[in-house]
């Protein structure tokens, strides 16, 4: 019974991690633990139960698992305070910062309070 309330209390990130895994064509993994989807594609995101991710190192699933944590807390506020402000500030990184270094680009980006709120909750260290 708390599964089932804990997936209504995250419903709609859920249903949209189902679709963007049915989409991507995602094969389930694990690591350390944390279950996630890997696409074919280059993505990374957490959205309820569902962490659907290109993995590039550790520090990325257990960020995203931060991400997994703050879902669980918030519930359907999530896509709202954490979600669209990532996603903005991510294409907001993408456009201004081109000519950043890739250093300077990580640092300014995962020091985002949204963003330093999921390595801390995942145990990330940058």
């Amino acid at each position: 019974m708390k599964n089932l309330l804990l997936y209504i209390h995250q419903l709609p990130q859920n249903l949209i991690g189902l679709l963007v895994i049915l989409f991507t064509g995602a094969k389930k993994n694990n690591c350390d633990g944390i279950t996630y989807y890997k696409p074919k594609q280059f993505f990374g995101v957490s959205l309820g139960n569902y962490i659907i991710l290109r993995v590039t190192s550790i520090n990325d699933i257990h960020h995203e698992h931060g991400h997994q944590i703050q879902s669980r807390r918030l519930g359907w506020l999530y896509l709202l305070i954490i979600g669209l402000p990532s996603i903005t500030f991510n294409i907001w990184d993408i456009i201004a910062h081109r000519k950043w270094s890739i250093n300077d680009r990580i640092k300014w980006y995962y020091s985002l309070p949204w963003e330093a709120d999921a390595d801390k909750l995942g145990g990330v260290h940058r």
